[in-house]
């Protein structure tokens, strides 16, 4: 082989040319046919080799979107749960602020109380109470400050916001209602004891009342004008209570005579018999009382065939005397004369408590003795609280003093609420729900405005509630503003 720059002839095996140092590359000589079997078989391996790049691509591809199916998958579960503990939390830190905060007022109070200053306890234990108004730890232990302030009137309003509500378990009202009973005891208020349990709804409380309370004792024969009369005087409700009774000497009580046998009344006279019965607890029912006016030639007394009591739908009063007699009346408490009111026809009950009393005149100018009656009608309640409270709300939107049932008001941040308070009678205008005005702002905090509203719990009437200058309650008719 001669080298390819200078031409001298390069000895077999060399590498590089020995007279200019060029490079000597031996390619060898094919043969066609071998060549071209060369490169088919050069082909075929690049394509094979392209094929097999392919598939691991498109494996690469497939592995790719696999694990991002996955990755979304698990993005979408995760996001779920992080939601689920979010949620689970936020319960969670709101069931545990409700409590902390009852909690957190009750201590704040105990400690005030033990560091001796119980005005900021009483005032914490309010703040909890406005707070958490249907929390009775807070109202049963403000009830207890009180007393150990001696302030006996206040402790027994707060039990009341308990034996006065709906809102609380029966178990509750029973506690509220035996707490005020051993204020009363403690204090000799055996007549506040009495006008708490009267009349209430619940069957515990009725329970109660017939456990404390005696029934008042009946006195016969009812008032009236006799010659001569002979006065009995028992237990209706057949228990062995002890009777004790005054004539012409106030009020009864265990100090007074002791109803043993009839009393016989054969003097020229007028006589006002009181009757109070007096249970094993000491505790004294409501004074029963009689008037008998004891004179010959007199005229009888007018029968009023409508007995004293409870009465919840419409009456008419009736009077009848003598042939000859006419029956003149006051409702006022004073004694009827020829110059008082006369009766010519029955008289439409009043709504409420009413007391009537009523006397003869004969031709000669001779009076009965009077008859006394006291009324107390009261519809049924047609209309629940809950009623009464949207019948508010409703009539306040329709007037315009509110915009929409959620309280609101034009111009003013947040928005008012109504909440039922109690039930009061109204002399002359019957019964009514209570329901006091706050206004709730954006915060959360709820202040009263000092508006209150009777809702009728026969009718749904709505109107303001106000006090007369004797302090009583008084009606005021609703406006547009």
């Amino acid at each position: 082989m001669k080298c390819p720059n200078c031409g001298l002839e390069i000895p077999e095996g060399h590498m590089y040319c020995d007279s200019c140092g060029t490079e000597i590359n031996f390619v060898p000589d094919f043969e066609p046919e071998v060549e071209n079997e060369i490169d088919a078989t050069l082909l075929g391996m690049a394509d094979e080799l392209n094929r097999e790049e392919k598939r691991r691509r498109e494996r690469r591809e497939k592995i790719k979107r696999f694990f991002s199916g996955i990755l979304r998958n698990w993005k979408q579960v995760l996001l779920g749960a992080v939601m689920l503990i979010l949620v689970a939390a936020a319960v969670f830190v709101f069931v545990v602020y409700r409590n902390r905060t009852s909690l957190y007022y009750l201590s704040l109070a105990e400690n005030a109380r033990s560091s001796g200053n119980m005005e900021s306890a009483i005032n914490y234990l309010k703040q909890g109470n406005r707070d958490h108004p249907d929390n009775p730890d807070i109202i049963f232990r403000l009830s207890d400050y009180y007393l150990e302030q001696g302030s006996t009137e206040q402790a027994v309003d707060a039990l009341m916001l308990i034996a006065t509500s709906d809102g609380f378990a029966s178990d509750k009202v029973v506690s509220a209602y035996e707490s005020i009973i051993s204020i009363y005891k403690q204090s000799g208020d055996f007549d506040k004891l009495s006008d708490l349990l009267t009349g209430s709804d619940n069957e515990a409380v009725r329970a109660l009342y017939e456990k404390y309370v005696p029934g008042m004792p009946y006195i016969s024969p009812s008032s009236g004008t006799y010659d001569e009369v002979n006065i009995s005087i028992k237990n209706l409700d057949g228990s062995s209570n002890s009777i004790y009774y005054t004539v012409n000497d106030g009020d009864p009580d265990a100090s007074s005579i002791l109803y043993e046998n009839e009393i016989v009344l054969d003097s020229d006279g007028t006589y006002d018999i009181k009757a109070v019965a007096v249970n094993e607890y000491g505790i004294r029912s409501v004074i029963a009382s009689e008037s008998y006016v004891v004179e010959k030639g007199a005229p009888a007394p007018p029968q009023v065939m409508e007995a004293s009591g409870e009465y919840n739908q419409n009456t008419m009063i009736v009077a009848v005397a003598e042939a000859g007699c006419s029956i003149f009346y006051t409702t006022d408490g004073t004694d009827p004369t020829s110059e008082s009111k006369q009766y010519v026809s029955p008289i439409t009950m009043p709504v409420g408590r009413s007391h009537f009393r009523f006397i003869a005149y004969n031709a000669d100018g001779d009076f009965s003795e009077i008859v006394e009656r006291d009324y107390h009608l009261v519809y049924t309640r047609l209309v629940s609280t809950e009623q009464a409270v949207n019948t508010l709300v409703s009539t306040l939107v329709r007037l315009d003093i509110l915009l929409d049932n959620t309280g609101k008001v034009r111009g003013v941040d947040g928005h008012n609420e109504y909440i039922y308070n109690s039930v009061i009678e109204i002399e002359g205008a019957g019964e009514y729900y209570v329901v006091l005005e706050n206004h709730v702002s954006y915060d959360g905090v709820s202040t009263p405005t000092g508006l209150m509203y009777a809702v009728n719990t026969h009718d749904g009437a709505v109107n303001r509630l106000g006090y007369d200058s004797s302090g009583k309650y008084t009606l005021i008719t609703i406006s547009n503003r």
